[in-house]
């Protein structure tokens, strides 16, 4: 009896092993998430000096962008994103502003499809080629289709991307850019890490309100005011990222030549040093920028509006930002900014409160 008993109990302890160690075919699947919500905010003080010739200026600007994103595939994503503008001008100036002063618009409605190594865009959407601000000012969406083929290794990656945008600045600015880029990213994360790429964008400037001219050479033809160059431009970007001790850098150099300019007019430069992160309670970032742009080296209708100036400057920013809470920081910036005609200079202060997404 005994032996039996210790027979049944080892058989049992053995089938319960061989169980245990058997794989699990038929596990419930985890739940994924299809629908997200997300918004980001920004409360700005903006003072500009424009001395010697005119009084100061003062106005503010409060924008929220609230935004839904579906993904009703692993590998399939559809975005709406609104904005809400309203600004202490009720106007804004073309000639500066890439925003509106007052109002509401729906300025993403896009869909992002990843088969494989591959990217495909279509819509209304964020800037898909890497590009710093001196070039495309992230806050403009561009309406159009963009596709990316990216290789992956063990030492970086490889992408080559294409886009076409259609007239993506306010009113009627009905301007064709086709964009080819090579990108690649090298190194390890939190050690020495380098991005470069470089881009062809070619710009066909049809209808376009004449105050986003801007700063680019201006002149009148048959149909009004126009540009009196075209624009065939070559960008190349390099960013290094490292740190020191705790403290992440980043260096980015970007040089821009327009090869449809004439000389004098053709060439931009971007070069600034980032310190710090942002985005945890307690994380600093400051950072230093200077630009230098002649005046048609780029189409000053699509670049930064931090800077006052779009082309045709020399400049120098300076921005520190302090996160207090998550995702929620505040920044300072000053930008001094000659125009390359003068010698007087442009000074400009920003107070940004920023929710990020």
């Amino acid at each position: 009896m005994t032996k039996r008993l210790l027979l049944t109990v080892l058989a049992a302890l053995a089938g319960s092993a061989a169980t245990a160690q058997e794989p699990q075919y038929f596990e419930e699947p985890a739940h994924r998430q299809i629908f997200s919500f997300r918004w980001d905010f920004l409360a700005r003080y903006d003072r500009v000096d424009h001395l010697p010739y005119y009084a100061s200026d003062d106005r503010g600007r409060f924008e929220l962008r609230p935004e839904i994103d579906a993904d009703p595939l692993p590998n399939l994503r559809l975005g709406v994103r609104g904005v809400f503008d309203y600004g202490t001008q009720k106007y804004t100036d073309p000639i500066y502003d890439n925003y509106e002063a007052r109002g509401a618009e729906l300025d993403r409605l896009y869909f992002l499809w990843r088969p494989g190594a591959f990217a495909i865009r279509g819509g209304k959407f964020a800037m898909p080629i890497t590009a710093t601000e001196m070039l495309w000012d992230h806050d403009i969406q561009t309406v159009g289709g963009a596709a990316a083929w990216t290789a992956t290794g063990a030492r970086g990656a490889l992408t080559l991307a294409g886009a076409f945008f259609y007239g993506p600045q306010h009113g009627h600015d009905t301007s064709r850019i086709a964009v080819g880029q090579v990108a690649g990213q090298f190194g390890e994360e939190g050690g020495l890490e380098v991005d470069a790429s470089a881009a062809y964008w070619g710009y066909d400037m049809r209808e376009i309100d004449p105050l986003y001219i801007r700063q680019n050479t201006p002149i009148a033809d048959s149909s009004g005011i126009t540009y009196a160059s075209e624009f065939h431009v070559a960008d190349l970007l390099v960013r290094v990222r490292f740190p020191i001790g705790a403290v992440p850098m980043t260096v980015s150099l970007d040089g821009v030549r327009n090869f449809a300019a004439s000389k004098g007019r053709r060439n931009a430069f971007d070069g600034t040093v980032t310190a710090g992160r942002i985005g945890t309670p307690g994380e600093f970032r400051a950072s230093y920028s200077y630009q230098y742009i002649q005046r048609d080296a780029l189409v000053g209708a699509y670049n930064s509006d931090d800077w006052w100036f779009h082309t045709w400057y020399e400049g120098h920013r300076v921005a520190v930002a302090w996160t207090f809470l998550p995702s929620v920081y505040l920044q300072g910036a000053v930008t001094l900014q000659r125009r390359l005609d003068t010698p007087a200079w442009v000074n400009r202060y920003l107070v940004d409160l920023v929710k990020m997404f």
